[in-house]
């Protein structure tokens, strides 16, 4: 190859005094050989020239870029690399050979996955540090070639789009404001960042340019090198081992359990990209989250009639792995391990509780952590990414601020995710419809009803949603630490926004006695129970004495309307009650049982402390009824409201009497039987006797 180096002075021409062209010299230079950077006799590859960065090969391509992004490095201005490419057409998108300039192998589009999503959903190579997609979703993924020299060239503006996921070895992080670099900077010069082995240990990659106002900064990640020590290597590989062996035959139906019933309440897996990746390399699925979806699912495994007997394992022994797992993983996140964060604090908790411990809340605010890393925090809508990943990703991060809000009332504490650290819009029907239909070869893997996106499910995840988010609106004006009066205003239009949340809701999320909708409308009357308890506030006996306070003037409108709650408690079947209730129905439970005696002991008026204890009763023979079941998931559920309530009939009529704490009794089921189940009529002129002066 001749290239043009530099010129000779300049002659004049013989006898005719005039200056003759200048002679040129040339350098001939090569492809292939090690090369240093700068160096003028070894040509770099063509994707290093394009990049303006240092090729540096240090014995042979691939140079030390290309390498680190999986690419075919060559010089296709070099005649040999242009025969060697026509021949590997199927290696790399490689440009045609009429076309005197390529464009960029590391071209990132702001628009592509916006304009032309058809076009764009192409191939799927490593790019840059991404990866290109292929097919119409995450569903049948391979690292395949997409054109060979003779196609026509496609401006890659146009032609690809990207994920953050799915890069061989590597993980992306969010860079946000106030990372190392500042953005506009990285804009401008983005460099590799150099190991002491001449490898690339990192690189900053673009997912969005940025836009005209100076706020719209560009966004980056951290395209990280997933390299870790080997005892953590060889942890993480013994808790894999040892999960597949628990299993061991039983992976699949314990999958197809999960699909039956627990994704359909809790959707926070991709169905199709993880049903295709554990039909091909399930091994290549995280252990924490292969372990998350096979204990989930076995507190099913009864309602398989395939699998005989009962379960050959524990849902312990399986978590344990899988935690054990994931803290390792954690240290390069991605969305496969958020997902498990979020799954794995749903375990059911040991059956000695009566209280919630702190488990869920260090849980969620490992998810919130992993959540943010990933950038999840940001709205995708712009980035130049897979359409089916900004879809997941958003799903993924309303489930996370879900959790967080629901981890954070359990035990009162203010929540991870505040209201101004995120733009993330919520998702809506076809981000939850996507990679919820299945191609007919993953079939097989669920059951027929599970093939399809059910659009009931969908509409109560995002019901959830809504209702998380009313909860959070609800715990930042009465429940934080800088809570005031000016601030429990702001209650009123969430209470009427709540009292027709009833009405609004279509018909396929109404309590039935073959609906999943139990968790919904529970979280629904837990809701309830934090906006009356601000609109009531303070609950002290000064205003339990003061008819114009705000407890007395919001008591009897509570009693009213917790009467729906005690009837929709009355609807629950054994069904419902064993199906996936999730880990917050435990704290919602105990928050409305609570309520209702708190609503009976701060009332006043004898028709109102009448009422509130009919609502007690009413209450208590449902749990009575439920907690005869079986199903030991069930029994962890109700038994922290259980002891509550009949703790409380036990020690009501000595607790009104004296007014002071009961000393600890010994809850004999005897005596729970005499003190506790009486006819109504009885217990009323009881309570009438008691509260009478």
């Amino acid at each position: 190859m001749e290239n043009l180096t530099g010129t000779d002075a300049p002659d004049r021409g013989a006898g005719t005094g005039t200056l003759a062209p200048p002679r040129k010299f040339t350098i001939r230079s090569k492809f292939g050989q090690a090369r240093k950077p700068r160096s003028r006799k070894n040509r770099p590859c063509d994707a290093c020239r394009r990049r303006k960065t240092a090729c540096v090969i240090t014995s042979e391509p691939p140079c030390l870029f290309c390498k680190s992004r999986g690419l075919v490095c060559q010089s296709l201005s070099d005649p040999d690399a242009l025969a060697l490419a026509s021949r590997a057409n199927t290696q790399s998108v490689a440009p045609s050979s009429s076309s005197p300039q390529s464009p960029s192998i590391s071209a990132i589009s702001p628009s592509a996955s916006e304009s032309n999503p058809q076009r764009a959903e192409s191939a799927a190579v490593v790019h840059d540090g991404l990866v290109r997609q292929s097919g119409p979703g995450p569903v049948g993924q391979e690292s395949v070639a997409s054109a060979g020299v003779d196609s026509p060239m496609q401006d890659p503006a146009d032609e690809i789009v990207h994920t953050l996921e799915d890069v061989p070895d590597k993980t992306t992080h969010a860079m946000g404001l106030a990372a190392e670099q500042d953005p506009y900077f990285l804009d401008a010069f983005r460099s590799l960042l150099l190991s002491e082995r001449e490898g690339i240990d990192a690189s900053f990659v673009q997912v969005y340019p940025g836009g005209q106002d100076p706020d719209d900064h560009p966004i980056h990640f951290l395209l990280l090198q997933d390299e870790f020590p080997a005892h953590k290597n060889q942890a993480k590989q013994a808790a894999s081992d040892a999960i597949e062996t628990f299993i061991w035959p039983h992976g699949p139906a314990l999958v197809r359990l999960y699909f039956r019933h627990v994704h359909s309440a809790f959707p926070v897996i991709s169905k199709g990209r993880f049903l295709r990746q554990y039909l091909t390399a399930k091994l290549d699925i995280p252990s924490s989250l292969r372990g998350a979806v096979y204990a989930l699912a076995c507190v099913f495994w009864r309602k398989d009639p395939s699998l005989e007997g009962p379960c050959p394992f524990q849902q312990h022994d399986l978590t344990n792995h899988a935690q054990e797992s994931l803290r390792r993983e954690l240290e390069s996140p991605n969305l496969w391990r958020l997902q498990a964060a979020l799954l794995l604090m749903h375990m059911v908790p040991p059956d000695i509780d009566s209280v919630e411990t702190p488990y869920t809340w260090i849980m969620a605010s490992q998810a919130t952590a992993a959540a943010q890393m990933i950038g999840l925090h940001q709205d995708p809508v712009k980035w130049n990414i897979a359409p089916w990943e900004k879809k997941l990703r958003r799903k993924l991060w309303w489930a996370t601020y879900f959790t967080d809000c629901w981890s954070a009332v359990c035990h009162g504490n203010p929540p991870h995710i505040a209201a101004d650290t995120f733009t993330t819009p919520p998702p809506d029907l076809e981000d939850l419809r996507s990679d919820e239909d299945l191609p007919l070869d993953l079939h097989h893997m669920v059951d027929p009803c599970n093939t399809s996106f059910r659009v009931p499910d969908g509409v109560r995840f995002l019901e959830m949603i809504n209702i998380a988010r009313d909860t959070r609106v609800i715990l930042d004006c009465s429940c934080g630490v800088k809570a005031t009066v000016q601030t429990r205003t702001q209650l009123i239009p969430i209470r009427d926004k709540l009292r027709e949340w009833p009405s609004l809701v279509p018909n396929c999320l109404a309590v039935g006695p073959n609906t999943s909708n139990g968790p919904l409308h529970l979280s629904y009357y837990a809701t309830h129970v934090l906006l009356f308890r601000g609109l009531m506030y303070p609950a002290t006996k000064a205003a339990k004495a003061n008819p114009s306070s705000n407890l007395r003037r919001w008591l009897s409108t509570a009693l009213a309307e917790f009467d729906n709650f005690t009837t929709f408690m009355a609807y629950i079947t054994e069904n419902e009650l064993t199906s996936f209730w999730g880990r917050h129905a435990r704290s919602q439970l105990i928050l409305c049982g609570n309520f209702l005696i708190y609503l009976f002991l701060l009332a006043t008026e004898p028709r109102d402390v009448e009422a509130a204890y009919r609502l007690l009763e009413k209450f208590h023979l449902s749990l009575q009824r439920l907690g005869a079941t079986e199903d030991i998931a069930a029994k962890v559920l109700l038994r922290p409201v259980i002891l509550r309530i009949e703790s409380f009939f036990i020690q009501a009529t000595e607790l009104i009497k004296t007014g002071r704490t009961v000393e600890s009794p010994v809850l004999y089921k005897e005596k729970m039987n005499v003190e506790v189940v009486q006819a109504t009529s009885s217990r009323a002129s009881q309570i009438k006797d008691i509260i009478s002066p």
